[in-house]
């Protein structure tokens, strides 16, 4: 089961399904996420592309709070 329902819409027109992978209330920790439930849940839908958020600090003085990075490292555990 995902972690929470899928929330359908239109951003510019374009159709588009959001899935809170820690649940809306935040309530899943992180090694509890079903990734492969939320997956199956978005395949389900027709998604064709998926695009995750995260939030994290930075420790160099040029990356302030608000700023849109693009990472092009990541390590997955």
């Amino acid at each position: 089961q995902p972690s929470d329902a899928l929330i359908l819409g239109k951003i510019k027109n374009v159709d588009c399904v959001l899935l809170a992978r820690h649940g809306r209330q935040h309530t899943i920790m992180p090694s509890n996420v079903n990734y492969r439930a939320n997956i199956w849940a978005l395949k389900e839908e027709n998604c064709s592309h998926v695009i995750v958020s995260t939030a994290c600090g930075s420790l160099r003085e040029e990356i302030q709070p608000g700023d849109l990075v693009i990472i092009d490292q990541f390590i997955d555990r």
